[in-house]
């Protein structure tokens, strides 16, 4: 019975020591995507949208209240993500 045990705790750890680095690897890459995207991409981003807006005139009204703003940045947001996210995973030079 303690074989088992002791050979289950070394499989425990071999588990541990193969697949977390990849798993706590992969949480700190999406928080720093997502970290880029809305300190760096977003409020660019929105200041150019926010700059045509005042061109609809009463549609903005509509715009806000609708919900539609809150929906076209969520989509701007995903946007901005994958944007993001190809250019913290693209190699710098080509060999």
């Amino acid at each position: 019975m303690p074989l088992i045990i002791g050979a289950l705790v070394s499989f425990l750890f071999q588990a541990a020591r193969t697949y977390l680095p990849g798993i706590i690897g992969r949480c700190l890459l999406a928080l720093g995507i997502g970290l880029a995207t809305q300190k760096f991409a977003m409020p660019a981003i929105k200041s150019v949208v926010m700059s045509y807006l005042p061109a609809l005139g009463p549609a903005a009204a509509y715009w806000d209240a609708s919900g539609a703003g809150i929906a076209f940045t969520m989509i701007l947001s995903a946007i901005a993500a994958q944007m993001t996210q190809r250019a913290f995973l693209t190699k710098l030079s080509k060999d």
